[in-house]
């Protein structure tokens, strides 16, 4: 008897500590779920459009006057009707200028920066050769210009100002000219001083075939993440350069990636677009973050927001930004590309009508909220984003001219 009260006192505690486990996980889903946060709103809205018959934007800054700087260009690469277009706004997107660059032709504008003096940088392509040029923040005038004619069809993709007050600039010469995305050129990584004077120049074809957004790190050197040296080769997607612009690294993980930033602890975000993830068989988001030797720290998969079936849906990621509460977030576009496929149900509209898609995840790349952004009668899609100095976002979007679309605070005020 003694022997049996034991047993069952043993199963009433083996049952009770199972209840109180389940009860604890229980617990926690139920927290999870009411911790989970609606999507910030849209605080405005503000279009732009050039002088031809569509504008594209690429990238978008915060400026240090709160204000906000976005290019692309106006007219269509692929006719050779471009050309590079940059507009500029106050805090609130009114216009402040606007201005154009080139000749209607082959020209890209693909990234922008703010120099020390306080006047602007944009990197890009003028009639296939790569181009830097400067304009005075007031008024958009142009204070140099200069271009590097480097093989076929050269670009410089991504820039950054070294903490000297120099400028970095990466991209690709020899390519393609097939357009703004893949041109499978050779990459190039270039130091100039503080007024476009070249001071170096490094070939990287043996790693990529273009570099496409870099930053400078605190030893003096940069991280540079590139896109993979042919259509053959997966490799590479990262690299790590020295004061000089010498490999030190080289790393390369699982797609194209097209968002990049990094973290004063030296974590870096890739964000991409894949057709591997276990979310459907089209193209899913990626988001990568890696330490600062580029060891993996996490990969996490996002997408088919809208509840569409998937293998229609195409979610495309172009630009990622860490946050002030050590998390992250990406932006993309989500709708249907193939006019085969046409649904109705969510709230936002239909398959076929793109949508802005914004994540945010926190350090650890769990989801704290998704959203869905557009307009009824036309489509949206999110081309890059900033965080704002207000701990909102502003969203660069392509509905068809310069949308400049602000996000309020991506993370709640604690009360």
């Amino acid at each position: 008897m003694i022997c049996g009260s034991k047993v069952i006192n043993s199963v009433k505690t083996i049952n009770r500590m199972a209840i109180i486990n389940y009860l604890v996980l229980l617990g926690l889903v139920i927290c999870k779920s009411l911790m989970a946060r609606p999507p910030p709103r849209i605080e405005w809205h503000r279009t732009y459009k050039g002088s031809g018959e569509e504008s594209h934007p690429h990238y978008v800054i915060q400026t240090s006057d709160l204000g906000f700087l976005m290019v692309g260009e106006t007219g269509f690469v692929e006719d050779r009707t471009a050309k590079i277009f940059l507009v500029k706004t106050d805090s609130q997107g009114n216009l402040i200028w606007k201005k154009e660059f080139g000749k209607r032709g082959y020209n890209l504008g693909n990234c922008v920066a703010e120099s020390v003096d306080g006047n602007y940088l944009v990197a890009g392509s003028l009639g296939r050769d790569a181009a830097l040029i400067q304009v005075e923040a007031d008024t958009g005038k142009t204070l140099w210009s200069k271009t590097w004619n480097m093989g076929t069809e050269d670009a410089f993709e991504g820039l950054t100002i070294t903490p000297e007050g120099g400028i970095l600039v990466t991209g690709y010469r020899d390519g393609l000219a097939e357009g703004t995305f893949m041109n499978w050129g050779r990459g190039v990584v270039l130091k100039t001083d503080s007024t476009g004077r070249e001071e170096w120049r490094r070939e990287l074809g043996e790693f990529a075939s273009s570099g496409y957004r870099v930053k400078a790190t605190k030893d003096g050197g940069s991280l540079l993440m590139c896109h993979p040296r042919d259509e053959e080769s997966n490799k590479y997607h990262l690299l790590k350069l020295d004061h000089q612009g010498k490999v030190l690294w080289s790393k390369h993980y699982n797609t194209v990636y097209w968002g990049f930033d990094t973290k004063a602890n030296g974590y870096s975000m890739l964000a991409g677009h894949t057709q591997k993830s276990p979310l459907s068989k089209n193209w899913d988001i990626e988001l990568t973050v890696v330490d600062e030797r580029g060891g993996v720290v996490w990969t996490r998969f996002f997408g088919q927001p809208r509840g569409y079936e998937g293998k229609w849906i195409h979610d495309e990621v172009w630009g990622a930004r860490s946050t002030m509460d050590g998390g992250w977030l990406a932006v993309a576009g989500t709708g249907d590309e193939t006019g085969r496929y046409e649904k109705t149900g969510h709230i936002s509209g239909p398959s076929g009508q793109w949508k802005i898609y914004l994540i945010k995840v926190d350090g650890n790349g769990e989801m704290e909220w998704e959203g869905i952004y557009g307009a009824t009668n036309s489509d949206w899609a999110g081309e890059d984003v900033c965080v704002t100095a207000d701990g909102g976002a502003l969203i660069a979007n392509d509905c068809g001219s310069f949308g400049f679309t602000k996000i309020s605070r991506l993370v709640q005020k604690e009360k």
